[in-house]
């Protein structure tokens, strides 16, 4: 069994400058540093993206009827669920076979497909005055 005392001599000694305390209570810092920054760059990306999904589900509002919006609203939840069950199965062939490259950029290049999608669709229209 090592001595406590052992173990204090072999952490109080010098190597290049630094003993093995000061290595261990130094070098996370890089790491963490760099796990912030990631994590910021996921916080921007996700707000981003949760920003544009609140935007577009609110669009039924703005494009149809008052008397359509219900029903539009609940067809697009309903291709919403079944696009992600279709995903989501598709995944594990894809991850076994080709690796996860295809899914991440898939994953990545759906939102703006779906917002180039939604310049295409969408045309301009005429302000409607409402009865005062």
């Amino acid at each position: 069994m090592v001595a406590l005392s052992d173990l204090a001599a072999a952490l109080s000694v010098q190597r290049r400058g630094f003993s093995l305390k000061s290595i261990g209570l130094f070098t996370w810092i890089p790491f963490v540093s760099a796990d912030a920054g990631v994590m910021a760059l996921i916080s921007v990306v996700l707000f981003a993206f949760q920003f544009w999904v609140n935007n577009v589900q609110t669009l039924p509002s703005d494009l149809f009827p008052s008397s359509l919006v219900a029903s539009i609203s609940g067809l697009a939840g309903t291709g919403a669920g079944v696009g992600a069950m279709i995903f989501t199965l598709s995944t594990g062939w894809v991850v076994d076979h080709l690796g996860y490259t295809p899914i991440l950029i898939a994953s990545g290049l759906l939102v703006p497909l779906g917002t180039l999608s939604l310049f295409a669709l969408l045309q301009p229209r005429q302000a409607r005055r409402l009865p005062i």
